[in-house]
């Protein structure tokens, strides 16, 4: 995923029943892959505590191998984090955890798409998209206004 696409988040306020129909596909999609990102870093997580399980029965079986003179969890756990096996499924988990958070994210970007549809579609109802109307009243008033302006600037002149 790594990156959001802002097509599917931004709103053409020309086409909001489009925007509304399109809106549940998306967001279906998005849920589905935040689903798997969260599976993934399971996944990955429960993969990281088998190297953490193998790394620390290794140690404990023979902790001179290792360095040790005396075993303590505080020792073990030191060992772990540089061996290179333990560093590499950390790194997984990681970045899972950070795909997992763009994918929540767009879940939330659609949350909030929905929220402004709502609120664009409520506005659209009310008529704040519509053009002015100016009653007859309104345009005789405009043009004795514009006459009079007409009138002091020939004078002025």
């Amino acid at each position: 995923m790594s990156k959001i696409p802002e097509s599917v988040v931004s709103i053409d306020e020309n086409h909001l029943d489009r925007e509304c129909i399109c809106l549940p596909t998306d967001y279906l999609r998005a849920a589905h892959q935040a689903a798997g990102a969260k599976r993934d870093v399971a996944e990955l997580s429960a993969a990281l505590s088998v190297v953490e399980a193998e790394l620390s029965k290794a140690i404990r079986s023979s902790p001179q191998t290792f360095g040790l003179e005396k075993v303590t969890e505080s020792a073990i756990s030191n060992i772990l984090i540089c061996y290179p096996k333990y560093q590499t499924a950390k790194k997984e988990v990681v970045g899972a955890q950070y795909e997992a958070d763009l994918a929540q994210a767009l879940v939330w970007a659609l949350e909030h798409k929905k929220r402004s549809l709502t609120l664009l579609v409520e506005l659209h109802g009310m008529g704040y998209f519509s053009s002015p109307k100016v009653t007859a009243a309104g345009k005789e008033s405009i043009e004795k206004m514009a006459q009079k302006k007409r009138k002091y600037s020939v004078n002025d002149e």
